[in-house]
């Protein structure tokens, strides 16, 4: 909350108790320089008032506060006061369905994107976000968190899983019940929808994007007989409307890149891994001690992965005996559930982004696209390559080394752990094709 807004909450605090009372000039003012983290003294010297004089305005102020809030307010207390107030009446005023959003009672330090999400949202203008990246990165759970956060901003929060590729239909005919509080009569449910998010301002998040797109080929493709989607996307982030949508997935839909930019109503964040004192409060979390630079090793090893580093952390518990050490050094790190999770993004891709991901993780060093033009069989067009490429690097399972260093020649690479679970795959289909 901003200064600005909490000057407009506390009028219509004040008015809630007589409509003719609001702040006064010196009473904003104090209350402004207050926020700030100013003191009586800093404020007096700047309006060239007595010391004594501001005190009386902003104690008098408090007082009035304590009594409307219920709750006694201080200069020490008061953002939490109103932040806390503020929370308790969106909680009244807005109408939430949560779905099968996950609990985010331990939320681990996502506070930089949640900032760069709360202004886009605060930005009306802004009518659809994507949180992209690779699974287990924390794309869901950053989701709801933001939703949690900006909720008093919104008239209806309503988050919905694609996990089991609902038809549109179907999830529309459910929103629209509750935005409307009746079954809608009509079969466009998307026009119905438009014209719901055009008059309450609405939020809409819908999680596990890539369960309605297809695995293989281009990125960004809808499965058969869920294209109908790309229109409601569409329609949302062209058409004007006061409401905004949420789309996590490991993927951007397709058409979602060519609408987004930084001064645009669609806008894209790419979520990337946690860092190493991150990583050590997760491994605390989970009953593990680890120095700064074992967290360091992990969060390079699985690429700051949220998931993956809390499914280390049961191996390290249940295998190591919570020696963290030990588990460094064996060198072989991917264990089942972490297996499983590789296996499901490993199994959409097509024959030749896997074939790409197995050259890759033998020659990292010498990954370049003209390379691999020259050295994948059978031989395929460039357009064929890049297009593969691009999928990869959508699908976050490859990146440039020069994003981590800028110095570094050009090559592709893959997290350490993918380059473990990739050649061990290779060696199993090898042995099971002997």
């Amino acid at each position: 909350m901003k200064g600005q807004e909490a000057i407009a909450l506390i009028d219509h605090l004040l008015q809630s108790v007589n409509k003719k009372h609001k702040l006064n000039d010196v009473q904003s003012i104090v209350f402004l320089e207050t926020w700030e983290g100013h003191s009586y003294q800093e404020i007096a010297d700047r309006l060239l008032y007595e010391h004594e004089y501001i005190k009386r305005v902003g104690s008098l102020l408090w007082q009035k506060l304590s009594q409307i809030t219920g709750e006694k307010v201080s200069k020490q207390n008061l953002q939490a006061v109103l932040r806390r107030y503020q929370h308790s009446r969106a909680s009244d005023n807005c109408t939430q369905d949560w779905g099968e959003a996950i609990d985010v009672s331990h939320f681990y330090n996502r506070l930089q994107e949640l900032e760069t999400l709360e202004t886009w949202i605060s930005d009306n203008s802004t009518r659809a976000i994507g949180n992209f990246g690779i699974g287990g990165i924390g794309k869901t759970s950053l989701s709801v968190k933001l939703a949690q956060q900006v909720q008093s901003q919104f008239e209806f929060v309503i988050w919905r899983s694609l996990q089991h590729s609902p038809t549109l239909d179907v999830i529309l005919s459910d929103i629209l019940l509750i935005l409307i509080g009746s079954e809608a009569t009509t079969n466009n449910f998307i026009s119905a929808l438009m014209e719901q998010l055009r008059q309450k301002r609405c939020l809409l998040i819908f999680d596990n994007l890539e369960s309605i797109l297809q695995g293989e080929n281009r990125g960004g493709q809808y499965q058969q007989g869920y294209e109908d989607y790309r229109q409601l996307f569409a329609r949302i982030a062209d058409e004007p409307h006061q409401s905004c949508i949420i789309l996590t997935g490991r993927e951007q839909p397709g058409g979602f890149a060519m609408r987004s930019g930084e001064n645009l109503p669609v806008r894209s964040l790419k979520l990337c891994g946690l860092s190493p004192p991150v990583c050590q409060q997760i491994l605390a979390d989970k009953g593990l001690k680890a120095t700064l630079l074992q967290s360091r090793d992990i969060v390079n090893y699985f690429g700051g992965n949220p998931l993956a580093i809390k499914l280390a952390a049961t191996t390290i518990q249940t295998l190591f005996g919570g020696d963290i050490q030990a588990f460094l050094l064996q060198g072989n790190t991917v264990f089942s559930d972490l297996w499983d999770l590789f296996d499901r993004q490993f199994d959409r891709l097509s024959p030749l982004q896997q074939q790409i991901m197995y050259w890759i993780a033998i020659n990292q060093e010498a990954a370049t696209p003209p390379k691999l033009k020259t050295e994948i069989l059978p031989k395929v067009s460039g357009r064929q390559l890049m297009e593969a490429l691009e999928a990869l690097a959508e699908r976050s399972l490859i990146e440039d080394r020069r994003s981590l260093n800028p110095t570094a020649s050009t090559s592709l690479m893959l997290q350490p752990a993918i380059v473990e679970y990739i050649i061990e795959r290779l060696i199993q289909t090898e042995i099971s094709n002997c």
